[in-house]
């Protein structure tokens, strides 16, 4: 048997039978920030890293594929419909990189999937607010991402190789917001993360496609928010999140006139 049909088809198996959780979004506090008429705009930055369990086929053993780390970078724009619901939508890069160090084993498939490029990444949401008093809230956070990655050149990899993978990613976050002194607040809870998407892969010739499909996953989140500034207000939300298939760091600087 040929080594890059071999790779393709263990590659393959990767993608559509394994437990796949490539990302999170950055998700800021579970409750409408914005009040009616108000814009507000945001940059984000978002770190995550986890392993991934690759099944085995056609003489590839089954492997973790340990170090999927993620980038992503938004510019996030935002409305408040009234003083209880705020949309939102972003535009950014996203980017993959699978540490090939921590994937020595030639035949981890994590060892020819290496760097990709920053590509294209869109996503929409909103807040709602279903409670509120003067130091607690209680509301929803529910987001949509969509991203395209390329080209996954890792050292190994078979002449040719290359991975281009379509992802949609949601989240749906429940939790409290406490403001628990002058200009700090913090805020959590549990969430729902669910991947779908497909990837197309080519290498000597060889090329397919094939559907990504994830069950949900649970996690929690907590994260913090400083007033940096009263007017405009300005806001830094530093937070973290985590399932059992990774975690996820982020920052966000939000700007409300």
């Amino acid at each position: 048997m040929r080594k890059t049909p071999l790779i393709m088809a263990a590659t393959m198996l990767l993608l559509s039978c394994s437990n796949l959780a490539l990302g999170f979004d950055p998700m800021g506090p579970p409750k409408a920030m914005l009040s009616q008429g108000q814009p507000g705009w945001r940059i984000e930055y978002l770190y995550s890293t986890m392993n991934v369990e690759a099944g085995g086929a056609f003489g590839v053993p089954a492997a973790t594929i340990k170090d999927v780390k993620m980038n992503k970078i938004y510019a996030n724009v935002g409305y408040g419909l009234n003083d209880r619901w705020e949309v939102f939508a972003r535009l950014g890069v996203t980017n993959t990189d699978i540490d090939q160090g921590a994937n020595a084993n030639p035949l981890n498939l994590g060892s020819f999937m290496g760097n990709s490029d920053f590509d294209l990444s869109i996503g929409a949401g909103t807040r709602v607010t279903f409670f509120e008093s003067d130091d607690v809230s209680l509301g929803l956070l529910a987001q949509i991402s969509f991203a395209e990655i390329d080209s996954f050149d890792g050292n190994n990899a078979p002449p040719n190789f290359s991975t281009r993978l379509r992802i949609t990613e949601i989240q749906i976050a429940l939790g409290p917001t406490w403001n628990c002194a002058e200009g700090l607040s913090i805020y959590g809870g549990p969430f729902l993360h669910l991947i779908d998407g497909n990837a197309e892969m080519a290498a000597g010739g060889f090329q397919a496609s094939i559907g990504i499909e994830q069950d949900a996953i649970f996690g929690g989140y907590i994260g913090a928010g400083i007033r940096l500034f009263e007017s405009p207000n300005i806001t830094c939300n530093i937070e973290f999140q985590g399932t059992g298939a990774g975690y996820a760091a982020a920052i966000q600087l939000a700007i409300a006139y």
